[in-house]
């Protein structure tokens, strides 16, 4: 089950998880690393991106942020966008489109069931 998320809500959206993880093409397979982004002024931030980021990012801007939930059946919210890493060293990410996900087994089984859980953030 994936609930679209309003990029205007994000910041809502991006409070809501502790951990995140970045996944980017890497050089032979796919690249995770654990970051912390902040939101500013609609983009995400990351101080202090990885060697491979920094590595690969200006041939293959396209990644993910996955934020795994909280709790035990949460939702992880998942943001693609393009990464750039600006003249600070720092990694920022233009956000392009966001959905919270979970696998559907967690989730009502009727759609009259969702009460508030089946509701996009900020729409």
């Amino acid at each position: 089950m994936s609930i679209p998320v309003d990029l205007a809500a994000l910041g809502e959206a991006l409070s809501r998880h502790d951990t995140a993880y970045l996944l980017l093409s890497g050089e032979e397979r796919p690249h995770v690393s654990e970051i912390f982004p902040r939101l500013i002024d609609g983009i995400i931030v990351v101080a202090e991106p990885t060697g491979t980021a920094r590595r690969v990012l200006p041939e293959r801007p396209a990644l993910t942020v996955m934020l795994p939930p909280k709790e035990k059946a949460g939702y992880t919210l998942i943001i693609d966008g393009d990464g750039r890493i600006d003249d600070q060293g720092q990694l920022r990410i233009l956000p392009q489109h966001a959905v919270l996900h979970r696998s559907a087994a967690h989730g009502p089984q009727h759609e009259s069931d969702c009460g508030g859980d089946c509701r996009p953030i900020g729409g």
